[in-house]
C-alpha cells in the first residue's frame, strides 16, 4: 500500500496552508493606495494608513485556512496508524471534506474578496498576484492525488479480503 506517499501529500497539503499565513495572496495598487490581502485580513501598504475594511472581513477565509490545516494534519497522522479497512473509509470520507474545503476556500478568495476588494481601490492599476494565490491550488492538487490512491488502496484491500 502506498499510504506513507498519501500522508506526505496531506501534510505537504496542510503545510501548504500554513505558508499562507507568512505569505500575501494579492498586492492592489492604486492612485492613492496601496491594498495587501492576505489571510489575516486587508491592509494598507501605507504605514498607519486608514482601513478600508474592518478587522472581521477576511475572518471566513482564515476559518477555512486553518480547518483545511487541521484536516490535512489529522489525515496525514491517522494513514500512518490506519489498519483496517473501516480506518480507511473514515480517512476516505474526511479527505473528501478536505477537498470540498480547499475548494471552498478557493471560491470564496477569487469570487468574492479579490473582486472586493479591488472595486475599494481608488483608480484601480493593477491587481500583483502573490505566490500565496498559487500555493492553495497545489494543496488542492496534492489532496486530489492523495484522495484517489487512497481510494485505489481501499479497493484493493477489499479485493484482497474477497480471495481469503
Amino acid at each position: 500500500m502506498s499510504q506513507r506517499l498519501q500522508s506526505i501529500f496531506f501534510f505537504l497539503s496542510a503545510l501548504l496552508f500554513a505558508l499562507l499565513f507568512f505569505m500575501p495572496l494579492a498586492e492592489f495598487d492604486g492612485e492613492s493606495n496601496i491594498l495587501i490581502f492576505n489571510m489575516f485580513g486587508v491592509e494598507t501598504g501605507i504605514p498607519d494608513g486608514a482601513m478600508p475594511f474592518s478587522k472581521w472581513f477576511s475572518l471566513p477565509v482564515l476559518v477555512l485556512g486553518i480547518t483545511a490545516i487541521l484536516l490535512g494534519g489529522y489525515l496525514a497522522m491517522g494513514l500512518f496508524r490506519a489498519v483496517k479497512l473501516a480506518q480507511f473509509v473514515k480517512l476516505h470520507k474526511i479527505s473528501r471534506i478536505n477537498i470540498v474545503v480547499i475548494a471552498a476556500w478557493l471560491a470564496l478568495s477569487f469570487a468574492f474578496y479579490i473582486p472586493t476588494i479591488s472595486k475599494s481601490v481608488v483608480g484601480l492599476d493593477n491587481i500583483i498576484y502573490k505566490v500565496g494565490v498559487f500555493l492553495p491550488l497545489a494543496s488542492l492538487l496534492l489532496s486530489i492525488a492523495a484522495a484517489s490512491g487512497l481510494k485505489k488502496d481501499i479497493k484493493k484491500v477489499r479485493s484482497t479480503d474477497r480471495i481469503r
